[in-house]
């Protein structure tokens, strides 16, 4: 056993009382930490994702990103007469055959030509691949699926396979829709 005081290192009391924070400062901490928490848990994030944005007629739209693939310049198109829209052809995509929609006349889209659709936005998901014709790329932005209003009632056509127009007038695809409604299974592509 050691003798008392052996080893160890007196602190002086003033030290103590020192380094010891006041407690008008403790609850001016105590308080601030509050707050704090309370801002973290009241503001939840906006839920946003990226799409890319098309051209269809006069009207953008946008698709979600997590289910494209590519977005490029249409190269070659085999059109496949007397089928029924939206399919219009095939092309040829990494080796495969790749089916390609107009989707104009099932969103309402203003039909202008085919060879105003030269490029080629590659969706994949749900085991369905295909291609979708647009006039042209606009981009990719971050859309606020909170900010997205419902369409009128008169569009019931495109309604199925819309999620709804943002405030600035970007008609936003439902990939889900669109991916269970069209397209061929990934492996005959």
């Amino acid at each position: 056993m050691r003798p008392e005081g052996e080893g160890t290192v007196a602190v002086p009391t003033d030290l103590v009382a020192a380094r010891a924070a006041p407690d008008e400062h403790r609850d001016v901490l105590l308080a601030r930490a509050g707050v704090l928490a309370r801002a973290g848990t009241a503001q939840t994030p906006a839920e946003t994702f990226s799409a890319v944005v098309f051209m269809l007629g006069d009207e953008r739209y946008a698709l979600d990103t997590t289910v494209v693939l590519q977005v490029g310049v249409l190269r070659e198109l085999t059109p496949l007469p007397g089928a029924r829209a939206p399919l219009h052809g095939v092309t040829q995509w990494r080796g495969d055959v790749l089916t390609v929609l107009d989707l104009r006349s099932v969103l309402g889209a203003s039909l202008r030509g085919i060879t105003d659709l030269g490029r080629l936005v590659v969706v994949e998901g749900a085991g369905r691949t295909f291609g979708i014709l647009a006039e042209r790329l606009v981009g990719i932005t971050e859309i606020d699926a909170a900010r997205i209003q419902p369409l009128p009632h008169d569009d019931a056509a495109a309604r199925s396979l819309l999620r709804g127009v943002t405030d600035d007038a970007v008609f936003v695809v439902d990939e889900e829709a669109l991916l269970a409604g069209y397209g061929t299974s990934a492996g005959t592509r």
